[in-house]
């Protein structure tokens, strides 16, 4: 189970317990992993019906949409919450049997349908802070 130190203001230092090795994260890093953790729980619970609440806030419930090619069901997923309007893009997924996905070729209107386009998407690897010097 990972502890947690503070590693200053916007950083914290986790160890992964009895490994030597620590992590420092940023609070963006922390919330990009919340997110994917949540599509984890998803997936692997398919095809139950789980419900994930969202890591901003437990007013929101995690969503999957998924866009690929229906021949190898690879593709991308765009994991999202409703309430809070954000989420975040992965790409080179699996796509479960079953699960509904758009294909590459949607109208832009199919995509609306199925994520808001109003959902801001998280970066996956969060620039470091501006220097204001």
């Amino acid at each position: 189970m990972p502890t947690r130190s503070s590693g200053g203001s916007s950083t914290s230092i986790y160890s992964m317990g009895s490994e030597d090795r620590s992590v420092t994260m940023t609070e963006s890093e922390r919330l990009w992993e919340s997110w994917y953790q949540a599509f984890r729980k998803l997936r692997e619970a398919w095809p139950a019906d789980v419900d994930v609440p969202c890591p901003n806030s437990d007013h929101g419930r995690v969503r999957i949409s998924y866009t690929g090619d229906p021949e190898t069901r690879i593709g991308m997923a765009i994991v999202w919450c409703a309430e809070c309007r954000q989420g975040i893009h992965l790409s080179r997924v699996g796509i479960p049997d079953g699960a509904d996905m758009l294909t590459f070729d949607a109208t832009e209107e199919e995509e609306d349908a199925a994520v808001p386009p109003d959902i801001e998407i998280l970066p996956a690897d969060p620039a470091p802070p501006s220097d204001p010097s």
